[in-house]
């Protein structure tokens, strides 16, 4: 029987394209790349891993714009990729697709935004009376200026229209975002578009006021009339940034839906020269507590409501997406060579960030049992004849368990003695046919 243990140093035994599509962004990883291919389990959560290039042949083949009947068919190979609150809202999904199989992912969505809606504020209501009740402590300077900021915030969860001063970098983060999310499927024209689009607006000055309105509106007035003369004139997240904007730099009213990320910012703004340090941390970590499409699915169906069906579609599958992972740290001297990489699910890798894989093993303590897994996966691979197929190198398994090792402080030891067996009867066949020709 195997066993992955956690075990002492002296008890181991010697061993974006142009498209922006989920890239993995590693110089000499493209071998490692073509065995996600094969379902390879996480080495964090033994989760089996999505292939990223498969999911992005769905997106340019407009996969996920289907009917919902149809897009769940597309999915179904993936279920047990689906996790975390992913699953619960692919669950709700399925089960209003069962009333209205003919609608798109994003008009699933839309139906349930009102019940969402509802069941958000009764989350985000307790905490924004508690964020209330704390600033009382504020000096009575910022008083005025905080009450303006919740009667705002009180109108966007509301959807009651305000009033917003124009800001250009938001202007550009939120038009880089959406370059982002149309590069994902976009021909050569759309391309051309957002090129256009993005250097046009890089014209936009930092500071809005009496001086600069004038040219801003006149750069607004001219994004516009690139985009209705464009193949992105349909396109909702461009028209809707755009016109927007003009309301912004007009001062006038408009829909503006509630951000957690954007509340957040402007709080931490309104109250940084505050010189009580302890209020400020107070005030900060209660709004940090609202809650996030990662925990809450209220949130997860309010914040992708908005979205293009594909993006939906991508966003429930992104968690389990391939990445390979640098098992030391690049930023800490960690090498892009294959015996550093592994294979993580896209969210874990991330949520790791740069931190020692001691302390990553401490995080997660199934990263012994889910490493051997990985292993095994890669064994299995081996056995089909899938690396001599890739052309990866067999040493790959004994460097990532050798490295595992060193890399836990001795803590992590992997049971490799399986591919051993495999060669030893490769060996050995090889050693008969050899005999058989002789003879």
């Amino acid at each position: 029987m195997r066993i992955t243990r956690i075990c002492s140093t002296d008890s181991y035994y010697d061993v974006r394209t142009d498209k922006n599509q989920p890239s993995f962004g590693i110089a000499n990883s493209g071998k490692l790349k073509t065995l996600f291919t094969y379902g390879l389990p996480c080495m964090y959560t033994g989760v089996e891993m999505v292939d990223p290039r498969r999911v992005q042949r769905l997106i340019n083949n407009n996969a996920f714009e289907a009917p919902v009947s149809q897009v769940l068919q597309t999915m179904k190979p993936f279920e047990k990729s689906i996790t975390d609150i992913e699953f619960q809202v692919y669950k709700i999904i399925k089960g209003v697709a069962k009333l209205h199989p003919d609608k798109n992912l994003q008009q699933i969505l839309k139906l349930i935004t009102p019940s969402y809606s509802a069941k958000l504020k009764k989350e985000q209501r307790p905490i924004l009376q508690q964020i209330s009740e704390t600033a009382k402590e504020l000096p009575e300077d910022y008083q005025y200026r905080f009450q303006h900021f919740m009667s705002e915030t009180e109108d966007k969860i509301n959807e009651k229209p305000i009033c917003l001063p124009f800001s250009s970098y938001e202007f550009k983060y939120k038009l880089d975002k959406i370059r982002e999310d149309i590069m994902q499927n976009a021909s050569p024209k759309a391309g051309r578009v957002m090129d256009k689009l993005v250097l046009e607006a890089s014209r936009l000055t930092d500071e809005t006021d009496v001086k600069t309105m004038e040219t801003q509106q006149q750069i607004m007035k001219f994004l516009k009339i690139i985009l209705k003369s464009s193949v992105l004139k349909k396109n909702e997240q461009l028209k809707t940034l755009i016109n927007e904007s003009q309301k912004r730099l007009n001062y006038e009213r408009f829909f503006m839906p509630f951000s957690r990320k954007s509340f957040i910012y402007d709080l931490n703004n309104l109250i940084e020269p505050v010189p009580d340090k302890e209020l400020k941390e107070k005030l900060r970590n209660l709004a940090i507590s609202l809650p996030t499409s990662r925990e809450s699915v209220p949130a997860y169906i309010m914040k992708f409501s908005r979205e293009p069906s594909w993006k939906i579609a991508y966003r429930i599958l992104w968690p389990n997406m391939a990445s390979v992972e640098h098992i030391h740290p690049q930023s800490k001297g960690g090498v892009d060579e294959m015996r550093n990489f592994g294979g993580a699910g896209t969210r874990v890798n991330a949520e790791r960030g740069n931190i020692d894989f001691t302390e990553q093993v401490e995080r997660i303590p199934e990263t012994a049992e889910n490493s051997q897994k990985y292993v095994d996966g890669l064994i299995g691979l081996v056995k089909r004849g899938i690396f001599r197929k890739t052309g990866v190198k067999t040493d790959y398994v004994d460097e990532f368990c050798k490295t595992v090792y060193e890399e836990s402080s001795g803590k992590v030891c992997l049971d490799s003695s399986e591919l051993q067996e495999h060669r030893q009867k490769g060996a050995m066949l090889l050693k008969i046919l050899g005999a058989l020709n002789l003879q």
